[in-house]
């Protein structure tokens, strides 16, 4: 073989073991997220977003007629089905009507920042939707979200979100950009994404007939949703 070929066979084969050694340090990486990063020994969760996360509509049934929800309950949802099946504390951190631009930012430092939590799942955008935020208002407030996970040494996993229908139906424009916006940042800083939103379109080719949610109301998960929402979390922390 030529020195030429001999050059291209080497550099080929670098180039293989850089992108073995990417990958393996991206599966490691969502491999470790239920980790104890405090070194307390012990493994503390904070779920943190809007209603959603608080587990408002939770306890409904599908076929439940549900054209609005006005009341928040006790702290309940996804937290509670990942905190059984992992046995880890999942602390609910959901704060119904919070826009993270407006104040979701302030509250997750507060809760983060010096705490003795080690995983974060975040999930929020909600009421960004409702009062239309801009995709670059919300794009800006997750990457603080990850900064500020990432310089307090936290394991993080961002969530997209369950694409509102029905009475709501007019939010999924900007949903559904929100959730582009948490994958590719997702991409971006090698966070894993727990990508809800895909597990309700394939289990619903109809959202506005869809058996995980309340409707008509058509923007909080019924029990079945909030299932399903637990299922998708689950399995990002287990890759």
């Amino acid at each position: 073989m030529s020195r030429v070929g001999n050059h291209f066979l080497k550099a080929g084969r670098l180039l293989t073991l850089a992108v073995g050694a990417i990958v393996a340090s991206t599966v490691d990486a969502q491999a470790q997220v239920l980790r104890d990063t405090t070194g307390d020994g012990k493994v503390e969760v904070l779920a943190f977003g809007d209603s959603i996360t608080y587990g408002v509509g939770d306890g409904n049934n599908p076929g439940d007629y549900v054209p609005e929800i006005t009341d928040s309950g006790n702290p309940r949802g996804y937290p509670t089905r990942v905190s059984a099946a992992t046995g880890l504390p999942v602390g609910n951190a959901g704060s119904p009507g919070e826009r993270l631009v407006r104040s979701g930012l302030e509250r997750f430092a507060s809760l983060v920042v010096g705490s003795d939590v080690d995983t974060v799942i975040f999930m929020e955008g909600a009421n960004d939707a409702v009062h239309q935020i801009e995709g670059a208002q919300y794009r800006r407030a997750v990457q603080r979200i990850v900064n500020v996970a990432r310089a307090e040494g936290k394991s993080l996993v961002l969530a997209t979100l369950p694409p509102p229908t029905a009475n709501h139906a007019s939010l999924a424009l900007f949903t559904t950009f929100y959730s582009s916006i948490v994958k590719d940042l997702g991409t971006i800083n090698d966070v894993p994404v727990a990508d809800v939103e895909q597990r309700f379109l394939s289990a619903c080719p109809d959202l506005n007939t869809c058996e995980l949610y309340n409707l008509p109301e058509g923007l909080h998960p019924n029990t079945n949703g909030y299932d399903a929402i637990s299922e998708v979390i689950l399995s990002t922390v287990a890759q």
